[in-house]
């Protein structure tokens, strides 16, 4: 499973719609636009949340501010994780609150991706999201029984990978007809089914392993506005502090505990 760590610089992140459609025949990619999100949920909310990073992602979040690209953030977090600001794609260390226009939001880890063109992509599982997944899942079959000519075999592990074999084989504009019509059933699903809707609008941590709660929650949020900067002092090796002001006026520093007090006490 995806660590919260992941969401470590996701402000550079990105990843191709069509590699993310077709390397994901078991869970399915949910693809949706922002603009696609509003028509299905009419109205978008503003939120405050939390996302880690480090001086390279700090320099990311404030060049995004007010735009379009969505980043991955939580508005909840296990006060037993000992190591929740270490970061495994960059240093990690620093703790930045936002607010920011909630375009989903899941009470555990919902593997979204950011996608080129200011989409995002969500694994649907069927454990999840399982009305979601019923769609999805009868939806990309059909989808490969109209584009291909050879039949999909009965066997998910053969059947994913006849899945990805179509993707390389497509013309490209056979491609582009693919993607555009898997992202208007995307969207066309989304909008019908209302338990699917409530399934993008989780909130707490759910329970997982043996009755154990998430360590975190997730949410996708676009139009983001930095409110505050912190600096984890445990993680304060060096002249982070110094670097971040240069990036950030008002950088303060804190420990551990005292942060995850103030992301836990701003819940939604």
């Amino acid at each position: 499973m995806r660590t919260f760590k992941s969401f470590i610089s996701e402000a550079q992140a990105q990843h191709n719609t069509k590699g993310m459609i077709f390397v994901n025949y078991e869970s399915p990619a949910l693809v949706l636009s922002t603009k696609a999100l509003e028509r299905v949920f009419d109205k978008l909310e503003r939120i405050k949340a939390w996302h880690v990073t480090d001086i390279d992602g700090l320099k990311g979040l404030k060049k995004i501010q007010g735009k379009k690209s969505s980043i991955s953030v939580m508005t909840e977090i296990e006060p037993k994780d000992h190591q929740p600001f270490v970061g495994i794609e960059t240093g990690g260390g620093i703790v930045i609150e936002l607010e920011g226009t909630e375009l989903l939001s899941s009470n555990q880890d919902a593997w979204s991706e950011r996608l080129e063109g200011g989409r995002r992509a969500v694994h649907i599982e069927a454990d999840t999201f399982p009305s979601m997944y019923r769609h999805m899942t009868l939806m990309v079959k059909k989808m490969y029984e109209k584009y291909s000519t050879i039949p999909l075999p009965r066997n998910p592990r053969e059947a994913s990978m006849a899945f990805n074999q179509l993707g390389q084989t497509l013309s490209q504009k056979e491609k582009g007809q693919f993607i555009k019509e898997y992202i208007d059933n995307c969207e066309d699903i989304l909008k019908k089914n209302k338990m699917g809707q409530k399934e993008m609008r989780k909130y707490g941590r759910a329970l997982g392993f043996e009755g154990r709660k998430h360590y975190y929650n997730e949410s996708v949020v676009n139009q983001i506005s930095i409110k505050n900067v912190y600096i984890v002092k445990e993680l304060n090796n060096g002249p982070e502090l110094e670097i971040a002001k240069d990036i950030w006026k008002n950088v303060q520093e804190k420990p551990q505990s005292e942060l995850m007090s103030m992301i836990n006490a701003k819940r939604k």
